[in-house]
């Protein structure tokens, strides 16, 4: 239990666990996933990695506007609580992104027993994202890692993209497919050729 052990000089934090329920047969467990399924991410990646070194002091010649969403979406996230619970029935299996996103498909694979390729060309970027990607050569993928983003990731059979497209409509919220489920073992990023990508870190390690 946990994962959230930590120590700070002050001011204090405080830490607030919610536990509920579910009605019986509408979880979407992470051990779901199977060969075939597309994979599937909310809204946009990297905005509080990015957050992150702003508060840094990083990217100066950014406008405040832009500055101001990324450490936003780093200091408070937005859960997708609405989303969620419309996915059941939809999506075979389902984790946020916390370790990111390579990291935490990752606990996907590994519980489903299946492999997965991401499109990193494919990832959404919000427009500030987008800005400093054009302007730092190999970021994207570090933004793939970076975690903190809680989006949801999922994963769903291919006649499930007209549901999870009206869903993005209902809610006003970018819902992207960034890539399949395989046979195998493990998770492989390929370029816009789709070349395998090395991934030296592919997300937070808690241990």
């Amino acid at each position: 239990m946990g994962g959230d052990s930590v120590a700070t000089p002050g001011p204090a934090a405080l830490s607030l666990t919610a536990i509920g329920e579910v009605a019986a047969g509408m979880e979407i467990r992470r051990n779901g996933a199977r060969a075939g399924d597309l994979v599937w991410v909310s809204g946009t990646i990297g905005d509080a990695f990015l957050g992150l070194d702003v508060l840094r002091g990083a990217y100066p010649e950014l406008a405040a506007e832009y500055r101001a969403g990324l450490i936003g979406r780093f200091q408070i996230p937005d859960p997708r609580v609405e989303l969620g619970p419309r996915l059941s029935g939809i999506a075979h299996a389902m984790i946020d992104i916390s370790d990111g996103l390579i990291a935490d498909l990752g606990h996907i694979c590994e519980t489903s027993h299946v492999a997965a390729v991401v499109e990193l060309e494919s990832l959404p970027l919000s427009p500030a994202a987008g800005v400093i990607v054009d302007g730092v050569p190999g970021l994207r993928t570090r933004l793939a890692s970076g975690g903190d983003d809680y989006e949801l990731l999922f994963t769903a059979p291919v006649g499930s993209t007209k549901a999870i497209d009206d869903l993005s409509s209902l809610l006003d919220l970018p819902i992207t497919r960034i890539g399949r489920i395989e046979l195998g073992d493990g998770v492989r990023v390929v370029d816009a050729e789709g070349r395998t990508l090395q991934i030296a870190e592919p997300g937070y390690r808690h241990f």
